[in-house]
C-alpha cells in the first residue's frame, strides 16, 4: 500500500513539542468562551496554546512585517466541545500541530502565505463527531508555489470534514478518517505530489483531484456504501504520468477516476457485491499510452473503461484490462485510436462483456467462464482483431 500507513505513532503527536528559540509563548486556559490570540514575527519563534472547556478560541500568527516566519513552532490542543483553533505561517520550515478531543470543533492551518512557501508541516488531529479540519499549503504570490510542504489529518468519529489544498511541487497530503458519514477532499496543483485518502466505516466519500505531472493518488476505503472519486488534470489538460489507485473492501461502494492527456495509469479494485467502478481516460485532448486495470471479486458488480478523445483527438497505445470473479457481472469497454488493447475476463455464471473500438490495428480478448455467457464485440476500422474464449456453459 505504499505509504498507506503513514506513520500514526508519528501522527498521534504530543502537544509537549516545544524547542525554545527566539521568542516563546504558552499559554493555559480552563473553562467556557476563552480567547487566546498570539502574534510573533520573525525567526525560531514557539507558540503553546491548551485550552480545556467549551466554546473556546485559539488564534496563532508567526510571520508577516514583511513575510518572516521560519523554522517557527504552533502548537494548540484544545478539549472540549465548539472550539475553533485557527494557526498562520508565512514563509518555510514551519509546523503546525492541532488537536481536538470533543465535538463540533474546528481547527485551520494556513502556510506559504503569499511569499517563499515550502518545507511546511501541519498536522491535525480530531476525536469526536461533526468536526472540520482545513489545510492550505499555498502562494498566491510571484514566488507563490510551495515545495516539499506535509499535511496529515486525522478524524475519528461520525460526520467529520477534513479538507487540504496545496500549491507547488512534491508535496504529501495524507487523511485518515474511521467511522461512518466522513468527508475527505484534497486538491493538489502542481508536479510530483503524492496524497493517500484511508477510510474505514460506512458512507463515507473520498474526492481527489491533481493538477500537473507525475501526481500521485491513493485512495481506500474499508466498508459499504463508500464513494471515491479522482480527477486528474485540466485547467488546462495537464495530466501526464499520473497514477490513481482505488481500492474498497465492502459493499454497494463506488469508484471513479478521470484523466486527460497521456502515459496515466489507473488501478481499482473492488472487494465485495454490488460495486461500481468507473474509469475515463483520453479526455478531450492527447491521449494515448493510459492504463486502465479494473479487478471485482463479488457478485453483481460494474466495471466501465472508455479511452477516446473529442473532436477527431484519438488516442494510441492504449491498455484496458477487467478481471471479474463472481456472479451476474458485467464489463464495458471503449476504445477510440490505433494499437489499442482491451482483454476482459469474467469467470462466474451470467457474465456480459461490451467491447466497442474505433480506429486502426486495435485488438480485443474476452475470455469467460461459466455458464450464461454474453459477449459483443464492435471494431470500426482496419487491421483489427477480436478473440473471444467461453469455456463452460447450460
Amino acid at each position: 500500500m505504499k505509504k498507506m500507513i503513514f506513520g500514526l505513532a508519528a501522527l498521534l503527536f504530543s502537544t509537549t513539542i516545544m524547542v525554545a528559540q527566539s521568542n516563546t509563548s504558552n499559554i493555559l486556559q480552563t473553562g467556557t468562551s476563552n480567547t487566546a490570540s498570539v502574534d510573533q514575527d520573525g525567526l525560531e519563534n514557539d507558540a503553546l496554546t491548551t485550552q480545556d472547556g467549551m466554546s473556546n478560541n485559539a488564534e496563532t500568527i508567526q510571520g508577516s512585517e514583511a513575510f518572516a516566519s521560519r523554522n517557527g513552532v504552533v502548537v494548540q490542543s484544545q478539549t472540549g466541545n465548539k472550539n475553533n483553533a485557527f494557526a498562520q505561517h508565512e514563509e518555510d520550515r514551519n509546523e503546525i500541530y492541532q488537536v481536538q478531543v470533543g465535538d463540533g470543533n474546528s481547527a485551520s492551518a494556513t502556510q506559504n502565505l503569499l511569499n517563499f512557501g515550502g518545507d511546511n508541516y501541519a498536522d491535525q488531529s480530531q476525536e469526536g463527531d461533526r468536526n472540520t479540519a482545513l489545510i492550505s499549503q499555498e502562494g498566491n504570490g510571484f514566488f507563490g508555489d510551495g515545495v516539499g510542504n506535509v499535511a496529515f489529518q486525522i478524524q475519528v468519529g461520525e460526520m467529520n470534514t477534513a479538507t487540504t489544498g496545496q500549491n507547488g511541487e512534491d508535496n504529501f497530503s495524507g487523511i485518515l478518517q474511521e467511522g461512518s458519514d466522513n468527508v475527505a477532499t484534497m486538491a493538489q496543483v502542481g508536479n510530483e505530489n503524492y496524497a493517500e485518502q484511508l477510510q474505514i466505516g460506512e458512507a463515507n466519500m473520498a474526492a481527489g483531484e491533481q493538477w500537473g505531472t507525475g501526481n500521485t493518488l491513493l485512495q481506500y476505503q474499508e466498508g459499504s456504501g463508500n464513494m471515491a472519486t479522482s480527477l486528474q488534470g485540466s485547467s488546462i489538460f495537464d495530466s501526464r504520468n499520473g497514477i490513481v489507485e482505488q481500492i474498497q473492501l465492502g459493499e454497494e461502494n463506488t469508484a471513479f477516476a478521470q484523466h486527460e492527456e497521456d502515459n496515466n495509469e489507473i488501478y481499482q479494485v473492488q472487494l465485495g457485491d454490488g460495486n461500481n467502478a468507473s474509469a475515463t481516460q483520453n479526455l478531450a485532448f492527447f491521449g494515448g499510452d493510459n492504463v486502465t486495470m479494473q479487478g471485482q471479486l463479488g457478485s453483481n458488480n460494474v466495471a466501465v473503461a472508455s479511452q477516446e478523445g473529442d473532436f477527431g483527438i484519438f488516442g494510441e497505445d492504449n491498455l484496458v484490462m477487467q478481471v471479474q470473479l463472481g456472479e451476474g457481472n458485467m464489463a464495458t469497454s471503449s476504445q477510440n485510436g490505433a494499437e489499442n488493447v482491451s482483454d476482459i475476463w469474467q469467470e462466474g455464471v451470467e457474465n456480459v462483456a461490451s467491447d466497442t473500438q474505433f480506429g486502426i490495428g486495435n485488438s480485443t480478448m474476452v475470455r469467460q467462464t461459466g455458464a450464461m455467457h454474453n459477449s459483443t464485440i464492435l471494431q470500426v476500422g482496419t487491421s483489427n482483431a477480436a478473440v473471444v474464449n467461453q469455456v463452460g456453459g447450460l
